[in-house]
């Protein structure tokens, strides 16, 4: 029964995370408003990264022996690990796209998002899409579930579909049924990404894992102008 309950409050300490997260964001989004699209570029991107930064900053003060604790114990090994769980997470985000890509006529409304910041500022969008996001989404929804869970796979199936979720914020806005379906693909990805920190215990695994295919997707983005 003790374990139960502790496991509950860890699970409620994820979905306090998560909260978080959204509570910066939408704060920052209010005071930042007049400079997070400033007609001054360096403004705008100043103010663009320092939304990132203090979100790692608030996440990074809550968690932080965690995070000195895995970085001390990151071991050569878990890059492959990371590569491996990255690579077999973008096979299966690839064929879901792709079929619901072809079916609703277009890619989800985050992925548009992504692409027109990258266009319009591309600085900022690099630094935070490649290395401060995936840092910060991997605390909120990875690190913060960890003791929630005793089965790896339950544990990678929660967070994946709490992590799909949070990419398809589009649709409790506009209540499009057709941007639920991108919740495979981006649930597919989590759940690999969850799978590779599960594997090592240690939420750099996953944070590369993410990195390398943020890093990828926006290099596709740059070389070919897709925005």
């Amino acid at each position: 029964m003790q374990q139960l309950q502790i496991k509950i409050l860890e699970f409620l300490k994820g979905l306090g995370t998560i909260l978080l997260y959204f509570i910066i964001s939408l704060l920052c989004s209010y005071f930042f408003q007049d400079f997070y699209y400033h007609d001054n570029f360096i403004i705008a991107t100043i103010f663009q990264l320092l939304v990132y930064v203090i979100m790692l900053l608030v996440l990074g003060l809550i968690y932080h022996k965690r995070l000195i604790q895995d970085f001390k114990n990151f071991k050569k090994d878990y890059l492959y690990i990371a590569f491996k769980n990255w690579i077999i997470g973008l096979g299966v985000m690839f064929i879901a796209n792709i079929l619901i890509s072809s079916f609703v006529g277009g890619v989800a409304s985050n992925e548009e998002a992504n692409r027109t910041l990258l266009g319009a500022y591309p600085i900022s969008s690099i630094i935070s899409m490649v290395f401060l996001g995936p840092l910060i989404e991997e605390i909120t929804f990875r690190a913060s579930f960890k003791k929630a869970f005793s089965k790896w796979y339950t544990f990678a199936i929660v967070t994946a579909l709490l992590f799909g979720t949070a990419h398809i914020q589009s649709f409790f806005i506009t209540f499009d049924f057709r941007e639920l379906l991108f919740l495979i693909p981006y649930s597919s990805l989590g759940f690999f990404f969850a799978k590779a920190f599960y594997e090592t215990d240690n939420i750099y695994t996953s944070y590369l894992a993410h990195m390398f295919h943020n890093g990828v997707c926006v290099l596709i983005l740059l070389l070919f102008g897709w925005f």
